[in-house]
């Protein structure tokens, strides 16, 4: 009994090892790593645009919106964003209709393996090393948003600061 036990646990640790080796971690967009400048990104993306972010909503200190002939196999987004801080790459968003929800879905498991934490509604996410991986499905369009592990601590930091400020009436 203890031998079959053993062997079963064995069998779950294995397959966890070949998920766990299958799965990619987010290194960036595409051939463009995190830390890349923004001249790097725009040698690299067609851009259409960069301005400031907006530090109650986005991520980084810089947005820029690329043009909108970029794809993801048959998927056409909506829209394609990269967040900049200290001009350097630390996330990037893609925006695209519900219809290609689950086309998107499978591409995301693909790379990523299965998520690593599901929310309530149509929320899951891949929580890596370095960097996360967030879907949200929505009713007008779905989401697609990678950051930087960094990025979200500073982002955290920066908003128990602003509540910091707040509370003392500044």
């Amino acid at each position: 009994m203890m031998g079959k036990i053993l062997a079963a646990a064995l069998v779950v640790v294995a397959l966890a090892l070949v998920v766990t080796a299958h799965a990619e971690e987010a290194t960036g967009f595409r051939d463009v790593p995190w830390g890349a400048s923004e001249d790097t990104l725009r040698f690299r993306v067609p851009l259409d645009y960069c301005n400031a972010a907006d530090p109650h909503s986005e991520y980084g200190t810089r947005r820029c919106r690329a043009r909108s002939d970029i794809t993801f196999g048959d998927v056409r987004p909506t829209s394609v964003f990269f967040f900049l801080r200290d001009n350097m790459l630390v996330g990037w968003q893609i925006a695209y209709p519900p219809r290609f929800r689950v086309t998107m879905a499978n591409a995301l498991t693909k790379k990523y393996g299965e998520p690593t934490k599901v929310y309530e509604g149509d929320r899951v996410a891949w929580k890596g090393r370095t960097a996360e991986v967030d879907f949200v499905g929505g009713r007008a369009q779905d989401l697609v948003t990678v950051v930087t592990k960094a990025e979200l601590a500073t982002c955290e930091a920066e908003r128990q600061e602003r509540a910091r400020k707040a509370a003392k009436g500044f």
